[in-house]
């Protein structure tokens, strides 16, 4: 049996429009279904550029196993964080 910190539901995996350039890897994990994936993490230029600057609770990998990975390690970091 698995922890609860050691899987996320809801998870969304996609690749990276610019590739890892703006965002934390090729392919990106974020805990959200599909349609509530936020506009700009595949905007244009500057607002992509803007909105990965300013967050950090999406996973980013070179496989989507990667970046499933990195979605629970930010999680779990979160969770340490508060206490």
């Amino acid at each position: 049996m698995t922890e609860p910190h050691d899987s996320a539901y809801p998870v969304t995996i996609v690749r990276a429009r610019y590739g890892g350039l703006y965002e934390p890897g090729e392919w990106l994990a974020f805990p959200l279904h599909p349609e509530a994936l936020p506009e700009d993490w595949n905007a244009g230029d500057v607002a992509c550029s803007t909105f990965w600057d300013e967050r950090r609770d999406i996973g980013g990998g070179s496989t989507p196993t990667e970046a499933y990975e990195d979605l629970l390690r930010r999680n779990a970091a979160r969770r340490a964080a508060r206490g």
